[in-house]
């Protein structure tokens, strides 16, 4: 480790009070996803990019800050401002911020406002040092990444607000650099029937069936949810050969039947059944077959049914990512792990949707790294992060802008 380096980290654990004092500010701000309400989040980020100098502008409430040179490589940060609903069962305060121990709580306080915290104050041990960057450095703070992202990373990088040669994302385990991630797909099925009374003019075959006889969207839809149970059992089979985060065991493709609705009254035949699934794959495996397969059974289905009204929608299709390992972003990120974590590690899988995507289709080389672990109940009640992980991944973010941009 040269001198700057050592002065880097050196910088940053001086700042370990203000840094903690922040993060518990950023988690005190309700950003939930829905309602989406980011108005007094996105103006709080923006006010502290601004006070750190950078070129800032806000756009749907994500927040982008640059400094550096356009001459040169550039890196883009990244983390998201938006977290799930609190929900309830908290023993803690969900905005509270609570600091305890060695823990802050708090909806986002890891996924993924620790992400947001960590790029803001690696810029500011940069600037307190005096550091010029040789190339251009964008932070992103971007909302609606827990519904897909297509008002956040999608829109910034679509309208080419932000671009870059490298990206370096949060929202990912501790520990470990990430630099194979799964593909997805999120679908929507609705089905609709006929509604009628449940008693006297059932779902019933021919010859049996009148011009009052109903169509049961739910009975339809039952038949769909065989199949694709089936083709999770198939997912599950396929395991990835790549190494896993420290925690993390799940090492296959699966398939999630999140939310379904439909029907409204035990004696009435339901008119609408809806199903949302999500389906994650493991790098190795490509995701355009598996639609392939959903889309043919589904004509399968309309051509034994003549009365199933079936539409189906997949706003989120996207293929696995795989990072070149030998490539100057990966061993500048590999080498800041070592130097901040003080082990070698290798690049893990991670199969949860992230926005990476929106970067790898873009063409920007995309890694990540985080501060979540099993336990962090992310997406639970009792939400926290560790500060040891929230204080590493702020090293981590400042020596890989110090030595990819030099």
């Amino acid at each position: 480790m040269d001198e700057k380096e050592k002065l880097v980290l050196e910088k940053i654990d001086s700042l370990r009070d203000e840094i903690i004092q922040f993060h518990q500010k950023i988690v005190q701000i309700p950003s939930e996803n829905p309602p989406s309400k980011y108005k007094e989040i996105a103006k709080f980020t923006e006010n502290k990019f601004k006070e750190l100098g950078l070129k800032t502008k806000t756009k749907r409430k994500n927040v982008v800050g640059e400094m550096g040179e356009e001459n040169g490589k550039s890196l883009i940060f990244y983390g998201h401002l938006d977290t799930v609903e609190a929900f309830k069962g908290w023993s803690k305060d969900p905005f509270g911020g609570e600091l305890i121990e060695d823990k802050i709580y708090g909806r986002g306080a890891s996924d993924d406002k620790s992400c947001v915290t960590a790029e803001i104050f690696a810029v500011k041990a940069l600037q307190d040092l005096n550091i010029n960057l040789k190339g251009k450095l964008t932070i992103t703070a971007v909302v609606d990444e827990e519904t897909g992202g297509l008002r956040g990373a999608e829109y910034l990088l679509n309208n080419e607000i932000i671009s870059g040669d490298a990206c370096l994302l949060g929202d990912a385990p501790a520990g470990q650099p990430i630099g194979y991630t799964g593909g997805a797909i999120f679908a929507t099925f609705t089905i609709t029937g006929k509604q009628a009374h449940g008693m006297n003019h059932p779902d019933v075959p021919k010859p049996y069936r009148t011009e009052h006889s109903g169509i049961n969207a739910i009975q339809r839809m039952v038949k769909l949810m065989n199949f694709l149970l089936d083709l999770k059992k198939e997912l599950n089979k396929n395991e990835t050969k790549y190494e896993l985060p420290p925690g993390h065991k799940s090492k296959v493709s699966d398939l999630n039947l999140a939310e379904i609705h439909g029907g409204n009254k035990i004696s009435i035949v339901p008119g609408k059944c809806f199903l949302h699934i999500s389906i994650n794959t493991i790098p190795e495996q490509p995701v355009e077959p598996i639609k392939e397969r959903i889309m043919n059974y589904i004509d399968k289905m309309k051509e034994e049914d003549p009365l199933l009204d079936i539409t189906v929608q997949m706003p989120i299709v996207f293929e696995p990512g795989i990072i070149n390992e030998n490539s100057e972003f990966a061993d500048v990120l590999m080498d800041s792990v070592t130097k901040c974590l003080g082990e070698e590690k290798n690049f893990a899988t991670f199969i949860p949707t992230t926005d990476a995507h929106w970067f790898q289709e873009k063409g920007i080389e995309t890694a990540l790294i985080g501060t979540i672990r099993p336990d962090n109940k992310v997406h639970a009640e009792d939400e926290f992060v560790y500060i040891e992980d929230l204080i590493n991944i702020t090293k981590i973010y400042a020596l890989t802008a110090l030595n990819y941009l030099k």
